[in-house]
């Protein structure tokens, strides 16, 4: 029978099954260590994925804040911070990015409020990033697979504000409106210029303060309150006590916040009548405005008879109450009697804006006028400087407390002695501070201080003992009498209560073309503490 292979063809045969099975084995060689590099490669790149998409979740929740063209969250300023990140973070081979919020009707990040209108306490800033990117393969390729799609998602979020806005509505906020800024004139009378609404500066700063919260707040999540220094006068002929009053509660609706800062209204005391009837009254002369007076005290002081003149007593009268707007801030942030209403997570801001130092107090059982010490009752009868000025003493950074002792007090016109308490508006007003900037943990609460126009930086009569300086455009210049404490209630006030306070800073602003930029560049700081 004839041999159809032989031996030599069988081990041809033999070498060439090797080369196919060697061939086979480094394929599959080459797939098992490309699925180990490429594997791990994979998770390399998902970890840098979700680190840069983690930290640009985050950046696009600090930009959850109103559009300033259209007022609609500015979504295209969220997309922007996520892209940016995403290419800081050098990854390139994102194709796809898709943004949702709390404002979204479907597909809203898992731990948003589900009832936002009905219960906006617990409204949530989040932003819910999800990424898409190509990761290409290296060794996976040999078998056909050349890549592979990757998705991930992080949630970022950023903290809602509680805002206090702290309002000086004191005469002095009218003194603009005709002519100088330093003292009334015929057209600055209250009663005509709250009636058109052109009371200077108040009116301007109405306006900046409104175009502070509409390019700061996003209303149904952020909240603003509005205080006022003094009484609001409902109309023309209506009549307001001088102390301070919360305009408008923490409050989530734009229109209500607006409105409230709109209806602003400078303080509009009775008319003098001649009699020496307590508190601040509005002078006429000839039917002309002249100036608000303290009439009761002006009666008594220029008595013929010393012994009148000695018992003048002016603590009825002064306006500028700061303390008290400070302690109707720190009943706003604790809920005004509702704890539901209070938010420990929320960023609590304070801006407070004043015209000059503090004279006034609210009044308690012992001192139905306020704070007020006799010695600073009747300055222009002492013998020698430091002259006091009414309700606190010469020294702006000096401290007393109401619960010190009581020192001995001769009546410069009488010669009689009294045992006074030397406790001023400006201790009132420091221990406020105090208080609001430690009422909560953590942070604190952050104030910041405008001090607005030539009254703020009118120099004390005394020298104080710690010094002050101010930046202007041509160097520095000593502080101002108010400027000593709004520098305080902004730098430093809780530091002893509270170590870690995030305090805010104070800002001079020398008329009110300078207010829109100081507030925002308070806007931006803000912006920068709730990343924080």
């Amino acid at each position: 029978m004839k041999r159809l292979f032989s031996s030599a063809d069988l081990h041809k045969k033999e070498r060439g099954q090797a080369i196919i099975i060697i061939t086979f084995a480094f394929i599959g060689l080459v797939a098992v260590a490309g699925l180990v590099i490429d594997t791990g490669m994979l998770m390399i790149e998902y970890g840098k994925l979700k680190r840069s998409v983690d930290a640009a979740a985050i950046a696009a929740a600090q930009e959850f804040r109103p559009d300033p063209n259209t007022g609609d969250l500015n979504i295209q300023a969220m997309e922007n911070a996520v892209w940016s990140f995403l290419s800081i973070n050098q990854f390139n081979n994102v194709n796809n990015v898709v943004i949702h919020t709390c404002e979204d009707t479907v597909d809203r990040p898992q731990l948003c409020n589900p009832d936002p209108e009905g219960n906006p306490v617990e409204n949530r800033k989040l932003v819910e990033v999800t990424a898409t990117a190509d990761i290409e393969f290296a060794f996976l390729k040999v078998v056909g697979i050349n890549s592979t799609e990757m998705t991930v998602t992080s949630i970022g979020e950023a903290a809602t504000i509680d805002l206090l806005l702290m309002i000086d509505t004191s005469g002095s906020m009218a003194y603009e409106t005709s002519g100088s800024p330093t003292s009334p004139e015929t057209g600055d009378d209250p009663r005509v210029c709250n009636a058109n609404d052109n009371c200077q500066p108040m009116r301007a700063v109405k306006d900046v303060a409104i175009e502070f919260v509409n390019s700061l707040i996003y209303f149904g999540y952020d909240r603003v309150a509005v205080i006022a220094m003094t009484g609001q006068a409902a109309d023309s002929n209506a009549v307001v006590n001088r102390n301070p009053v919360e305009v408008l509660p923490l409050s989530f609706d734009q229109n209500s916040i607006i409105g409230a800062i709109n209806g602003l209204k400078v303080f509009q005391p009775r008319i003098c009548d001649g009699s020496n009837s307590p508190g601040e009254c509005l002078e006429y002369l000839n039917g002309s405005f002249n100036r608000p007076i303290c009439q009761t005290y002006q009666i008594l002081v220029s008595d013929p008879d010393p012994a009148v003149q000695s018992t003048a007593d002016p603590s009825s009268c002064p306006s500028s109450n700061i303390g008290g707007m400070i302690e109707l801030a720190q009943n706003a942030y604790s809920g005004s009697g509702n704890s539901a209403n209070q938010r420990a997570e929320s960023l609590w801001v304070s801006v407070l804006l004043a015209s000059g130092p503090a004279n006034a107090t609210n009044p308690n059982d012992d001192y139905p006028n306020g704070f007020c010490p006799q010695n600073t009752w009747l300055g222009s009868f002492l013998p020698s400087p430091p002259i006091p000025k009414l309700c606190r003493d010469a020294y702006p950074d000096t401290r007393h407390s109401a619960n010190s002792g009581l020192v001995t007090y001769t009546n410069p016109i009488s010669g009689a002695e009294m045992d006074i308490s030397l406790y001023d508006a400006d201790d009132y007003a420091r221990d406020a501070a105090d208080s609001l900037a430690a009422l909560k943990s953590g942070d604190g609460v952050t104030i910041y201080t405008i001090g607005l126009g030539a009254g703020v930086t009118v120099p004390s009569a005394g020298t104080p003992t710690q010094s002050c300086t101010v930046a202007t455009t041509t160097g520095t210049r000593n502080c101002g009498e108010a400027e000593y404490l709004l520098r305080y209630i902004a730098r430093d006030a809780g530091d002893d209560f509270n170590p870690t306070i995030n305090h805010g800073e104070y800002f001079f602003a020398p008329n009110n073309l300078t207010l829109q930029n100081i507030f925002e560049i308070i806007a931006q700081n803000i912006s920068t503490k709730i990343s924080q």
